[in-house]
């Protein structure tokens, strides 16, 4: 009997963090008629949230010649761009991989990348405005980042863009390991912001339970970009439909181990993202929300 190809993916987080984005794009390649162990093989390796580690990870997994890699986010993008240009790439989730350097464009990929783009740039600054309609007397906001991660200069510029519109001011905390990242949460009790916003990337992830609730000891609201974050206490989350950009991933592998061409195959971007407003949290901190933000809500916590 043949040995299945082998697809091997590649998350900047936690194993914990990325195990139920993995569950997604498995039931994807159920749902496409696949059988994991009879018509493919998976693995994955984590960076742990510390971006440095991945390209170590690309190339131990290029060493086990896969059929396919599956990488999260961006820097996992780029780290195997210029870890191959044979091996087909799919980028399960990333930022602007067009100017992030990834592939050509979205209509004609080229090379050996394909997959799905997401806006974190554009969506940081969106989150930004939500924190203002949310919390009208706002004018202090920290950004925490990671300078380590390849989308944070044009994050940090387009929030400093529409925070000179809403008249707030903004102070950049970074982080690019867990003890950074918790120490840059307790710097806000000598700072106290009227909130925090959180930039995006897979060390943020990594850590969301920890960093929440050290916040929330602070008493500082949070605002958020990850599935699952407002329900770990964050005060408001904008975020993308990551599951289904995993099941998404699921199809363009199922492509590609029919033959196709990752640089043939369009990039896809997700036009709809997701407002959820913790009703239970601004309570907790004795906020009120006005009526009309949760009117736009998709979803309120109470």
């Amino acid at each position: 009997m043949p040995v299945p190809p082998l697809i091997v993916m590649i998350a900047g987080g936690t194993e914990e963090s990325t195990r139920p984005r993995q569950e997604s794009f498995l039931q994807g390649m159920r749902e496409l008629g696949h059988v994991e162990g009879r018509t493919f093989q998976l693995r994955a390796r984590f960076a742990a949230g510390e971006l440095t580690r991945l390209p170590g990870l690309i190339r131990e997994s290029i060493a086990e010649y896969p059929a396919v890699l599956v990488v999260v986010g961006l820097s996992a993008a780029q780290a195997a761009r210029d870890a191959t240009a044979t091996i087909p790439v799919v980028v399960a989730t990333g930022s602007d991989l067009v100017d992030g350097g990834v592939v050509k464009s979205y209509a004609h990929p080229g090379g050996n990348i394909t997959g799905v783009s997401d806006l974190t740039d554009e969506s940081a600054a969106k989150r930004l405005e939500l924190l203002k309609a949310a919390l009208p007397n706002a004018t202090r906001v920290a950004l925490l980042v990671n300078p380590d991660f390849a989308a944070t200069p044009k994050i940090e510029a387009r929030v400093e863009a529409m925070a000179r519109s809403l008249g707030i001011t903004v102070t950049h905390l970074y982080a690019r390991d867990r003890t950074s990242l918790l120490r840059a949460i307790d710097s806000l009790a000598k700072s106290r912001p009227d909130a925090l916003l959180v930039g995006g990337d897979p060390l943020a992830i990594a850590y969301a339970r920890e960093r929440l609730e050290r916040a929330a000891a602070l008493r500082i609201p949070v605002v958020d970009f990850w599935p699952g974050t407002a329900e770990l206490g964050a005060l408001l989350s904008l975020q993308a439909d990551i599951d289904d950009n995993f099941r998404r991933a699921a199809s363009y592998v199922d492509k590609i181990l029919k033959g196709a061409k990752p640089g043939d195959l369009p990039i896809y971007q997700p036009a709809r993202y997701d407002l959820i407003v913790n009703l239970k949290a601004a309570h907790a901190l004795g906020l009120t929300i006005p009526q009309s933000l949760l009117l736009r809500a998709d979803r309120v916590i109470r």
